[in-house]
């Protein structure tokens, strides 16, 4: 079982991460291509509002997707009910974007770019008329087909702002409405996210017009809380960026967003682990030693997200001259250990998350997402000003290990897992400790670095070696 989900993961992880890690080796391209730290932050600013709203568009309708389909009675109604309710969704979004993109390019201070906002709504049309395709391919246990459909995406895409950028003559550009080179990417994405539904054609002419209303009411009974918690999470994670702008100067939030695109890295493996955990969690619900299977995986995604959290903080002093070339963005490497630890608490909250997602009590989601993002707007709002762009990554912090602990004694009450408490902790602390005597006592040399990460897979070896063994048998 845990080869199986191993294997998937490492699939998903490639469609999830292969992507991903184009877009950040193409961050030191942009940076050093943009018109400065002020477009850099216009670029990661326009990111941040679009992922706020598929969070919108999607309504937590994937993960109810998964819930019902795994009632195999239901699921055939369940991909047409899913399906249909957001591509209506998209449709209603994508029109009245369209008609009132003047107004809201002024009320985001893009009055000059009004073509950004629709470039962006077709962007968020197609990706969510994604979601239930990639849904079914992650539910019916085909990896290789979600990866190669994303990896190919990403190339399409990347070649494109690469020929923008590079090959083709600036007037052609001009010619199709790209008057400035930070919307090179964005025109490109609109074409990714295109290239992305044609792909996915062949099971999006699956559905029939079946639309069950009375499942659809229990999904989204289930589902709208998710999508609460969700935009909470989207605060966790851009609210930074974007109140920035706003409170302080655009070199400065150019800047953490530069330097942030690097601690994204541990995002991509949060990113890989959950597309492949989340179907095996619903698959295992109804077996008797589940709670067991998810005990287990939570260890081992602590074991695992400790060591690359470790790797790349020890390794910070030789990663921000390959990918922050611009010594100007390095007067914000400092968010760097703080971001990376705060997506490891991340990936563990997600997997104490379990409880409520499997005995449909997802209200309690939203509840500990908000308590989160409250933390966030909170800590932004009231110190930005005071303690510049530091304060947005020690909130990120502070907000996952709250969401995490708050989980775990919510989950203990009403869906007890048997957690090897001791020993996640152990791990979870070691981490943290030689993370900050690595960067912080020996400003983050990465010799000293990585004898600590080398010394920290010996003992997690030693540690787990019956275990290893037991696996292997």
């Amino acid at each position: 079982m845990f080869k199986k989900l191993l294997s998937e993961t490492i699939i998903y992880g490639i469609g999830a991460i292969l992507p991903r890690v184009i877009t950040f080796l193409l961050n030191p391209f942009y940076i050093d291509n943009f018109e400065g730290a002020d477009d850099f932050a216009k670029f990661v600013n326009l990111y941040a509002i679009i992922s706020v709203v598929n969070i919108v568009l999607t309504f937590g309708i994937e993960t109810a997707y998964f819930r019902f389909s795994a009632n195999k009675d239901e699921e055939s109604k369940t991909f047409n009910t899913s399906y249909i309710f957001l591509a209506l969704n998209a449709l209603t979004f994508l029109v009245l974007v369209l008609i009132f993109n003047k107004p809201i390019a002024n009320v985001l201070d893009y009055q000059e770019n009004p073509e950004y906002i629709r470039w962006f709504a077709w962007i968020a049309f197609f990706d969510t008329l994604c979601v239930i395709p990639f849904a079914w391919l992650r539910f019916n246990n085909k990896p290789i087909q979600y990866s190669a459909i994303r990896v190919g995406q990403s190339i399409l895409q990347t070649l494109l702002v690469l020929g923008l950028f590079l090959w083709v003559p600036m007037e052609f550009p001009r010619t199709i409405g790209l008057e400035e080179k930070v919307a090179y990417p964005f025109f490109s994405n609109v074409i990714g996210s295109l290239a992305g539904f044609v792909l996915l054609l062949p099971i999006a002419l699956k559905v029939r017009p079946n639309f069950d209303v009375a499942l659809f009411k229990r999904m989204i009974a289930y589902s709208w809380p998710i999508m609460i918690a969700g935009f909470a999470f989207m605060i966790n994670e851009n609210f930074d960026k974007i109140v920035q702008r706003l409170m302080i100067s655009p070199f400065d939030a150019g800047a953490y967003g530069g330097s942030y695109k690097l601690a994204a890295l541990m995002t991509l493996f949060v990113t890989a682990y959950r597309l492949g955990i989340e179907p095996y969690f619903f698959k295992q619900m109804e077996h008797k030693d589940a709670k067991k299977r998810y005990a287990q995986v939570t260890e081992y995604f602590v074991v695992a997200g400790s060591i690359i959290a470790l790797g790349l903080i020890a390794n910070l002093d030789w990663l921000k001259d390959l990918f922050i070339r611009d010594p100007s963005y390095w007067i914000a490497l400092d968010i760097i250990p703080i971001i990376v630890i705060a997506n490891l608490f991340f990936g563990i909250y997600y997997n104490l998350s379990t409880w409520y997602k499997v005995t449909d009590r997802t209200h309690f989601g939203t509840y500990i997402s908000w308590i989160g993002a409250i933390i966030t707007l909170l800590l932004n709002l009231l110190l930005l000003p005071i303690y510049g762009f530091m304060i947005s990554a020690w909130a990120t912090l502070i907000a996952y290990f709250c969401m995490a602990v708050l989980s775990y004694f919510l989950g203990q009450r009403y869906y007890p897992i048997p957690y090897k408490k001791k020993k996640i902790l152990f791990y979870l602390t070691l981490c943290v400790v030689l993370s900050v005597i690595s960067y912080v006592i020996f400003d983050a040399n990465y010799i000293i670095g990585n004898i600590f990460l080398l010394s920290y897979l010996g003992m997690t070896y030693y540690i787990e070696k019956r275990s290893l063994k037991l696996y292997e048998d």
